[in-house]
């Protein structure tokens, strides 16, 4: 080729060239994005226990979740995560129990409200004065727990705290193999909960037991949702199984105050008591005949 038809040869346009590969960056170690996930939880605790006026119980009730959450974290890693996670994960939920009274409290008016639909007629007359006395005691119970805790600072305080115990919790040692044995655990407690729930119907530690198992698992799962899908738990997680126990705990916790403590007259508590045995026998039966 001679040397002007190369000179005048037409010239690639850079804008044309093949751009470089850009690798892509590696993921984050699997512990360090659990230990993110418990960070947000955590700090989201805090922020719904400051919540004002009468949003403070559903501030209370989310505030529980998101610990449970944290402690669900916890136990994905807690063979790498020593002694010192094991000590934060009984913190958490020495606090979360301490809340326990105020959900109570909210719960009973829940449960009360959703009773209209199947209760009996005395029954259904009386649940606008039955949610009064409930509402009453609620909101006791949290004029008790402010006035020992305002705004709950001592609460919040204690949770700033367990965040920074949190982020000092060596992380990285949580391997995958680690978290799919944790998600194994779960798995068979669960089991082992509910063949020992539906052996009878009628024992309600047994049946709040097994609840626990599978919101720990649920809880399990939605956060390996988030953070790696691969290590998700293979079955036993089903979000109707777990609004039904729920409503059961619900019923189960009407039933407990339909004792001497009662806020309601005593011929009120025995129509709750008759109503609250029949929904509970409705839920419970069916699970035992499918596992029989």
């Amino acid at each position: 080729m001679s040397t002007r038809t190369a000179r005048n040869a037409p010239v690639k346009p850079a804008s044309a060239a093949k751009p470089a590969a850009i690798p892509e960056a590696p993921a984050r170690p699997l512990g360090l994005r659990l230990q993110a996930f418990a960070l947000v939880e955590l700090r989201e605790a805090q922020a719904l226990l400051a919540k004002p006026g009468d949003d403070r119980h559903e501030g209370v009730h989310q505030a529980r979740k998101r610990l449970r959450r944290t402690r669900a974290a916890l136990a994905l890693g807690r063979k790498a995560l020593g002694r010192e996670g094991r000590r934060l994960d009984e913190d958490l939920g020495r606090l979360c129990r301490g809340l326990s009274p105020l959900r109570d409290a909210q719960a009973l008016i829940e449960g009360l409200q959703r009773l209209p639909a199947t209760a009996p007629g005395p029954l259904a007359s009386a649940l606008p004065d039955m949610v009064a006395l409930a509402r009453k005691r609620r909101d006791d119970c949290l004029a008790r727990a402010l006035a020992r805790d305002p705004d709950f600072q001592r609460r919040r305080d204690r949770l700033q705290a367990m965040t920074v115990r949190l982020e000092a919790l060596d992380w990285t040692g949580v391997k995958p193999g680690a978290v799919a044995k944790s998600v194994a655990r779960s798995e068979k407690r669960l089991a082992k909960a509910r063949r020992r729930a539906t052996r009878d119907p009628r024992d309600d530690a047994r049946w709040h037991a097994m609840r626990r198992r599978l919101r720990r698992l649920r809880q399990q799962d939605h956060l390996l949702a988030a953070v790696e899908p691969d290590l998700r738990p293979v079955g036993n997680v089903t979000a109707e199984e777990a609004a039904v126990l729920g409503e059961a705990q619900d019923d189960a916790l009407l039933l407990r105050h339909c004792s001497s403590h009662s806020p309601f007259p005593p011929p009120l508590r025995g129509l709750l008591r008759a109503e609250t045995r029949a929904r509970l026998g409705r839920v419970r039966t069916p699970a035992t005949a499918a596992t029989s």
